[in-house]
């Protein structure tokens, strides 16, 4: 901070045997993480080219300086008096003050800063919820499944609600195959009764991420109206045999 400070000294310093001046714009700049950030700086009948000019830093923690490092290509001239900076996939570091520094023979000029806050982007999770069905010829089964896209297991907690008890479930994750740099899948499982969904009415897949909490419910009365039965097994084999004994019953018929 220092540093800055005896920056600004010195140029108002030299602004007094000079007529120039420098602007910046604009005032300030409100991104999310990994946008990318623009800070123009005007020069007022200063001499100066833009890849000479220096851009500065203020943290706006401990107020200490820093170089913005400037690539040949995000130097560009706008018009003949106006320079640039750009910040590319900004991160939360990247807030502070930005000052530009301006260099005209023996005359230093400093910009009034743009204040730029780069706020870290939340993602929002994407949640499904699928049943599926068995019976061990007693009791129907049903197994629930909450599918948690873009995030891992160890970045989310999630738990079911089923009617008003609270059930932890087995949570595992999925990785998708072919997709670089993919976060895959969490799952969270569990496997209750027909009849206790049924008397519970709906189950619910709470998922907590980032202070956040996010619920996905899953009625049984609304599987219903999707035409959704809970069919075993052997009664699946049982329709296809009863099919199979028609098809053929109806082909041996019209050959004789």
């Amino acid at each position: 901070m220092h540093g800055l400070l005896y920056i600004v000294l010195f140029c108002v310093i030299s602004l007094k045997v000079t007529a120039g001046t420098v602007s910046q714009f604009p005032p300030s700049v409100d991104v999310r993480s990994s946008d990318t950030v623009t800070i123009y700086c005007h020069l007022n009948e200063v001499q100066s080219l833009c890849h000479t000019v220096a851009w500065l830093r203020v943290d706006p923690v401990n107020g200490e300086t820093h170089t913005v490092p400037v690539p040949l290509q995000s130097t560009t001239r706008v018009q003949s008096s106006v320079c640039s900076v750009s910040v590319y996939n900004a991160t939360e570091q990247d807030s502070g003050t930005y000052y530009c520094i301006v260099l005209d023979r023996e005359q230093m000029y400093l910009g009034n800063g743009t204040t730029v806050i780069v706020k870290e982007t939340v993602l929002m999770p994407s949640i499904e919820i699928m049943a599926f069905a068995s019976s061990n010829g007693h009791d129907s089964t049903v197994t629930l499944q909450c599918v948690i896209e873009q995030f891992a297991p160890s970045q989310v907690h999630a738990y079911w609600l089923i009617g008003s008890n609270r059930v932890n479930g087995q949570i595992g994750s999925i990785r998708e195959r072919n997709r670089e740099n993919s976060s895959g899948k969490t799952v969270n499982h569990i496997t209750l009764l027909e009849k206790e969904w049924r008397s519970a009415g709906d189950c619910a897949c709470v998922v907590m991420f980032g202070g956040q909490t996010f619920i996905k419910t899953l009625h049984f009365n609304d599987i219903q109206d999707l035409c959704y039965t809970l069919i075993s097994i052997p009664r699946i084999v049982a329709l296809v045999a009863v099919l199979f004994f028609f098809i053929v019953l109806l082909i041996i018929t019209e050959y004789y």
